[in-house]
């Protein structure tokens, strides 16, 4: 009976341009990958989606929580390889703190939430993609031929004419930013100020 490779082997097998891993690194590993690929799926679904109860909400709802899943898992392989990886942890917070952002002014709906909401989801997604592309595309088919600039700057150049025209279509960027300014304004004013004891 042949011998059954390990875990590290096999998924260093899987993934292209994979060195030899360690354990920890092969585990997370393998819950990034299929988190990473739901992002992307549900990320685009909830884009097309028609901006409306239904679909929409539960699409970004589920990018959401599994880029939460994706920002973890990234953040353990980045602590792992730092040297390799530190530039794609920044990468994964700021995609995360981005939709973090995106996420909560849709639960909360404060004044002018909609360019928020809009802003956050959609730069998320294109930095997730921009982060992918940048780890892996020297092992992908065509965009091995590309230069490594490409893999910074090609999400961005398709994704941001999008954002623009969502932006444009379904909010008043410059009203909303305003209305926003004016609450944080208020809320700072409000609150109480704190005497030390």
């Amino acid at each position: 009976m042949p011998d059954l490779p390990d875990l590290p082997d096999l998924v260093s097998r899987l993934v292209p341009g994979a060195p030899h891993l360690s354990l920890p690194f092969a585990v997370l590993l393998l819950l990034h990958v299929p988190a990473g690929l739901t992002c992307v799926v549900t990320g685009a679904a909830a884009a097309v989606s028609e901006k409306r109860r239904g679909r929409h909400p539960q699409f970004g709802t589920i990018y959401y929580w599994v880029l939460a899943v994706v920002f973890l898992s990234a953040t353990g392989m980045a602590v792992l390889r730092w040297t390799e990886d530190r530039h794609l942890f920044a990468l994964g917070t700021i995609s995360f703190g981005v939709a973090s952002v995106g996420y909560v002014a849709r639960k909360v709906r404060w004044r002018g939430w909609t360019s928020f909401h809009i802003l956050g989801m959609s730069l998320s997604y294109i930095v997730l993609l921009t982060t992918f592309y940048v780890d892996n595309g020297p092992h992908l088919p065509v965009w091995d031929r590309l230069p490594p600039i490409a893999y910074w700057t090609l999400p961005s150049l398709v994704g941001l004419p999008l954002v623009i025209r969502a932006v444009r279509r379904h909010t008043r960027l410059i009203n909303d930013l305003a209305a926003a300014g004016r609450a944080l304004r208020r809320t700072a004013v409000e609150r109480p100020s704190q005497k030390p004891a």
